[in-house]
């Protein structure tokens, strides 16, 4: 494994790409640097959920194609075996948002099941990820969300449903040697992911991580729950796995916090969101013996810090210990590097049908958008490739 390598180089990052799918790329990131345009296309996708406007082709030819891996799951198989040749791996995401009845429900837990068993079957080593709002409506949750235990009769029946479908997945997953990424999403459901999950890890990670909590690093009080989760993974024997994110809902949760008359959970500025990121990294690669964690990030300056922990700290498993993630479609320098040099690294792997996929672009382009300065790189890399070719 190398510690000193070239992070950006950009012949690796696209290499995987032809001249036609690196072009559209481009072409994409130029369209996201545009508010108006990006507001636009936030406008046409709304319309297509709700009216059913023709404009699927066109979102299915760009942004689609850009952060999606197709509307099947064949489709899906395609994009995983392409990484797999150049070591990268893969988390499968079925996109199914919006739906809010039991037919649903059921439906998303039968076919998550059913890629975990094709991936332990087919192509070991990749990951699924779950959104526990595929599973249970939002406002559910919201319900029940620190109040876990004084839930009515008819709640108490919701959810022992929902724990049962989750942990038929979970069960699943260990059965199968399939890694479990479960989704953190609005803050005021968390609480009561936080305690579903920590179940299900108490359940399966006795001898490594099985099931990842997803943390939200822009959240102020995450330091303190990753202190938490180490204590009870120690004083409960098992293994935490801790998927460390920055968050994809900071404006939600800002004007959510304002409607509400509360004291916003996030941090106020991107600097302190920083900051609680690299610290958690320290947190948990120092305490890598008793934790598994995922550095699901596209800052370099984290990526390299995590790279020096490996060092600092002798994590010489880190091919189980440590594991890095980054979106599909994005920061691709850091991803195949990173594989190309021995870390265990994967894509956020989406796939459904475009309809159903829209929520998760729609967050996708106006998340980009916000973050201009990133944008700005990912445009600039892409034209440097492209000239080179």
């Amino acid at each position: 494994m190398e510690t000193n390598f070239n992070i950006k180089n950009l012949e690796i990052a696209f290499n995987y790409k032809n001249n036609l799918q690196l072009r559209r790329t481009y072409y994409v990131f130029k369209m996201l640097q545009l508010p108006k345009l990006v507001t636009l296309f936030t406008s046409i996708s709304k319309g297509i959920i709700k009216y059913n406007l023709p404009f699927k082709y066109f979102i299915k030819q760009t942004v689609f194609k850009v952060f999606c891996a197709g509307e099947t799951i064949e489709d899906a198989f395609k994009t995983i075996n392409k990484l797999k040749k150049y070591n990268v791996k893969s988390v499968l995401d079925y996109v199914s948002e919006g739906e809010i009845n039991e037919k649903s429900f059921i439906l998303n837990t039968n076919i998550i099941t059913s890629n975990i068993v094709k991936i332990g079957k087919e192509t070991p080593g990749n990951y699924i990820s779950v959104k526990l709002s595929g599973l249970e409506d939002p406002n559910f949750f919201k319900k029940i969300n620190n109040s876990i235990f004084s839930k009515t009769r008819n709640e108490n029946q919701r959810f022992e449903i929902l724990i049962s479908r989750l942990d038929l997945i979970c069960n699943t997953a260990y059965e199968n040697n399939v890694i479990i990424y479960i989704d953190a999403e609005d803050r005021y459901m968390q609480d009561v992911f936080d305690d579903i999950t920590e179940h299900m890890m108490e359940k399966y990670n006795k001898r490594s991580a099985v099931i990842f909590n997803t943390v939200q690093m822009y959240l102020k009080d995450r330091l303190e729950y990753i202190d938490y989760l180490i204590c009870d993974g120690k004083e409960k024997k098992y293994i935490p796995g801790i998927k460390l994110v920055r968050g994809a809902y900071v404006e939600k949760e800002r004007i959510a916090a304002i409607i509400e008359n509360k004291k916003s959970p996030v941090y106020d500025t991107k600097t302190e969101t920083d900051d609680a990121f690299n610290l958690a990294i320290e947190k948990c690669l120092s305490q890598f013996k008793d934790v598994d964690t995922c550095i699901a990030t596209h800052n370099e300056k984290s990526t390299l810090l995590a790279i020096d922990c490996i060092k600092k700290y002798s994590i010489t498993n880190s091919e189980s210990k440590v594991r890095f993630s980054q979106l599909y479609g994005m920061s691709d320098h850091l991803t195949f590097n990173l594989a190309k040099n021995g870390y265990s690294t994967s894509k956020y792997l989406p796939y459904g049908k475009v309809k159903k996929a829209i929520p998760y672009l729609i967050r996708r382009s106006e998340e980009n958008t916000s973050i201009n300065g990133q944008i700005s790189e990912e445009v600039m890399r892409l034209k440097i490739e492209l000239n080179r070719r």
